[in-house]
């Protein structure tokens, strides 16, 4: 996705930039959640810090420019750190699509207040940028590993839930990009997209943009 826009650097350059900061910032929110129900494992772990050897994963940032969408290095939890069979872990990975999000109405701000100056290549990208986001965080509900989807669903969920996610997980990143690539077929991904799109332009207009 990021690609396409090679005959445009300007989206190219803004759009890559971002989207290798959201991934680290995803991890920092998590980490921060985490370490909000007492497990400091992340952090521990160097997961706090603005680091990007710490947090970028090579697969990911190459998969982030081929396919649009990528992941940076899974934090370290500690399961026996949380309350709530499970509920406490699995919010702890469900903030990394909220921490996306946030990333996408931050960058719809930007790109609507920068289009009143004229700047159309320099909003576009924020744009792009924002619809990259919010497709990591759609993706990312998704229970598949490498996605925080599955680790949530293995915290929360029932025997039969872990069963499938095992399942699917024999096939390493073939099942992921076989999962992303049906998803997107069948318009699903599409469809998750627009609702939350739709949200937080919603939030724009509310705030008067």
């Amino acid at each position: 996705m990021i690609l396409r826009f090679f005959d445009n650097p300007t989206v190219l350059i803004i759009s890559a930039i971002v989207m290798i900061m959201a991934l680290i910032f995803h991890n920092i929110v998590q980490a921060w959640v985490a370490s909000r129900y007492g497990d400091h494992s992340p952090k521990l772990n160097g997961f706090m810090n603005f680091d990007p050897q710490q947090h970028l994963e090579p697969f990911g940032v190459l998969f982030l420019f081929l396919l649009g969408f990528g992941w940076p290095k899974t934090i370290t939890v500690n399961s026996r750190n949380y309350r709530g069979r499970g509920r406490q872990e699995a919010l702890v990975w469900y903030s990394g699509p909220l921490a996306y999000l946030v990333v996408a109405f931050v960058t719809y701000l930007i790109a609507a207040l920068v289009s009143n100056t004229g700047e159309r290549d320099v909003a576009t990208a924020f744009l792009v940028t924002g619809d990259v986001a919010i497709l990591h965080a759609v993706i990312n509900l998704f229970p598949v590993f490498p996605l925080d989807g599955a680790r949530a669903a293995l915290a929360w969920g029932n025997p039969e839930v872990r069963r499938v996610i095992g399942e699917i997980a024999k096939f390493g990143i073939l099942g992921f990009v076989l999962v992303f690539f049906v998803l997107s077929a069948i318009g699903v991904t599409s469809a998750i997209m627009l609702f939350f799109r739709g949200l937080l332009f919603g939030l724009l207009r509310a705030l008067g943009l």
